[in-house]
């Protein structure tokens, strides 16, 4: 797959370019880090990051069509516009900075970790949250409702996609763009008796 990051393309596969993604890494922490990765590796993170971000439901309303090809709809979520947050209103111009830096930030984790985002044993659920049904082609499997032990919660983010789940400090960066799961307590979580 061949890296792009063109703003709205048609074929665009990341929100912000790695000579970005190195500019914002000379005032962070980890920029020598990031430096020391070779530029396929870099890609490779921003790409992911991006990936896992396009499983956000986002706010407003992303535009269309490309800017590179008036026939083809851009291909990832943002740019958008008819959002506003924390007074700054999107535009088909731009990606909001803090759109882009919590891409470079989730990109330099998944730079260490690239695994962290693949799903575990059990289905591809986090530690704590259980699906109560998969079906996967014309296979379903239920599972029960508690298992000993185990005692029900109301849960108050269990739609949250896993990239928020993995890394909630997201929401800080993410604001007001995004919206976030169901606070309604119709997902299921199971908490350990102690």
């Amino acid at each position: 797959m061949t890296f792009d990051s063109t703003l709205g393309g048609s074929a665009a596969n990341s929100y912000a370019s790695v000579a970005d993604a190195d500019a914002y890494s000379l005032q962070r922490w980890w920029g020598a880090t990031w430096a020391a990765l070779a530029q396929a590796s870099k890609e490779i993170a921003l790409m992911s990051a991006t990936q896992a971000m396009e499983t956000i439901t986002w706010n407003g309303t992303r535009c269309d069509p490309s800017k590179d090809n008036s026939d083809l709809p851009q291909a990832l979520s943002w740019p958008r516009f008819g959002v506003e947050c924390d007074g700054l209103a999107a535009t088909c111009a731009a990606i909001p900075q803090s759109i882009l830096n919590a891409t470079y930030e989730l990109a330099y984790q998944l730079s260490q970790d690239p695994g962290v985002l693949q799903p575990g044993p059990g289905g591809g659920t986090v530690p704590g949250t259980f699906r109560s049904e998969e079906t996967i082609g014309d296979l379903t499997v239920k599972y029960e409702a508690f298992p000993a032990g185990v005692e029900s919660e109301t849960c108050t983010s269990c739609s949250d996609p896993e990239v928020i789940t993995r890394f909630p400090w997201l929401k800080g960066w993410l604001k007001c763009w995004a919206s976030w799961g169901s606070t309604n307590g119709s997902g299921l979580m199971y908490k350990v008796r102690s």
